[in-house]
């Protein structure tokens, strides 16, 4: 009889919860596109800062410009092999702490890898081509402008509704 009852009670606990579960918060989808727009605005007043406080020669006109994640997929469509020294002279340099997003503008030969470090010095690695391998010429940094990154009232606002939902003080 009390296996009976036990069961019974584990069947109803299970089947028919007390509490009621609320939605979990999530961000919409304009509120994706918002954030998309202001972090490619704040990574382009990034490069800027970089560029004019390093006083770089650099039209973009004349370089391509790289993400990491441009990058990745390049050496998984050409490939992806384990043991790629062209790849991976390149992609060492992308693991840095960076404001926004290192950029990597390529032209023949020669590659900057523009960032900005988290106490505002812009940096710039300047890397030439030798051997099919990327190797390190030079470094130059400067201290650069405090570029503040807001956030949206959309992302306030699910902060807000996420902590109220996982009870965070």
């Amino acid at each position: 009889m009390k296996k009976f009852i036990f069961f019974l009670y584990l069947l109803l606990s299970t089947s028919f919860p007390l509490n009621i579960y609320a939605e979990m918060p999530r961000l919409s989808s304009a509120c994706f596109e918002k954030i998309k727009i202001r972090n490619e605005q704040f990574n382009r007043m990034i490069m800027k800062d970089v560029i004019q406080g390093l006083k770089l020669d650099i039209d973009e006109t004349n370089y391509f410009k790289v993400t990491e994640k441009e990058l990745e997929a390049a050496h998984l469509i050409y490939g992806g092999k384990e043991k790629d020294d062209y790849y991976e002279s390149l992609h060492k340099h992308f693991m840095v702490a960076s404001r926004g997003k290192p950029t990597l503008l390529v032209s023949a030969g020669e590659a900057y890898l523009l960032f900005k470090k988290p106490d505002h010095t812009n940096v710039a690695v300047r890397l030439k081509l030798t051997n099919s391998k990327w190797e390190l010429n030079y470094i130059k940094e400067s201290e650069g402008k405090p570029i503040r990154f807001t956030l949206l009232k959309c992302e306030k606002d699910y902060l807000q509704k996420k902590n109220e939902y996982y009870k965070i003080d």
